[in-house]
C-alpha cells in the first residue's frame, strides 16, 4: 500500500478544511476553486466529490463562471476550468394570452400577462470560442461570440434572427453552434 496515496476521506478532509461553499446550477456545494494561469479571461479551476460538467453554472465569490471544459474525472474528484461570464443579458418578458372563454357572438375573449424579464450570465468574446488555444481566431468586426449554458430556456430564447442588447449594442444571433455539449456558442453580429 503506498503511504502517500490519498483516499476519498482525504480528499472530502481537504475539502472541509480549505473548500469554499459555491453555488452549482442553484445548489450549494463544497469545491476548492484554484486561478487558472493568467491569460485574457478570468478563468479559475474547480475541483469536487459533487457531479459537474461542461456548462454549469458556478456562482463563486459573487460572481459567475460556466464550465467551459471537459470534465477531468480523477480517482478522487473530478475537475474542470470555468470562465467568468463577462456580461448578463437581460431577456424581457413577452406578452402572452390564452382564451379564457367566449362572449356571445363567439368571439375569443383572452386574458393576457407579461412573463417576468430574466437576466442570462454569457461570456461575450471577439474570438471564436477557445479553451487554451494558443492561436485564437478572430471574429470579423462587427460579429462577436457569445456563450451561454444549454439549457431549454436558452435554446428558445436564442435562435437564429433573435436580437438582444448587450454593450450598448444590439445584436442579432445568425448562428447557434451546439458542438460544445452543455454550452451554446451563438455567432452574432450588429443587428440591422
Amino acid at each position: 500500500m503506498n503511504p502517500f496515496a490519498i483516499n476519498n476521506s482525504d480528499f472530502q478532509f481537504l475539502l472541509d478544511s480549505v473548500g469554499e461553499t459555491v453555488t452549482i446550477d442553484n445548489v450549494e456545494q463544497k469545491a476548492i476553486i484554484n486561478n487558472a494561469k493568467i491569460g485574457d479571461y478570468e478563468d479559475k479551476y474547480i475541483y469536487t466529490l459533487s457531479d459537474i460538467q461542461r456548462g454549469n453554472l458556478i456562482l463563486h465569490n459573487k460572481k459567475k463562471y460556466l464550465i467551459v471544459s471537459d470534465v477531468t474525472e480523477e480517482k478522487l474528484y473530478k475537475k474542470a476550468l470555468m470562465r467568468h461570464c463577462n456580461y448578463e443579458i437581460v431577456i424581457e418578458g413577452q406578452k402572452v394570452c390564452k382564451i379564457v372563454s367566449y362572449n356571445v357572438f363567439g368571439e375569443p375573449i383572452e386574458e393576457c400577462h407579461t412573463t417576468e424579464s430574466i437576466s442570462v450570465p454569457v461570456i461575450v468574446d471577439k474570438y471564436a470560442f477557445k479553451v487554451d488555444d494558443p492561436a485564437p481566431i478572430r471574429v470579423s468586426e462587427n460579429q462577436i461570440i457569445v456563450t451561454v449554458q444549454d439549457n431549454e430556456t436558452n435554446k428558445s430564447k436564442f435562435t437564429v434572427n433573435t436580437k438582444f442588447d448587450v454593450m450598448g449594442k444590439t445584436w442579432k444571433v445568425v448562428d447557434v453552434d451546439l458542438t460544445r455539449k452543455g454550452l451554446l456558442i451563438l455567432t452574432c453580429e450588429l443587428g440591422i
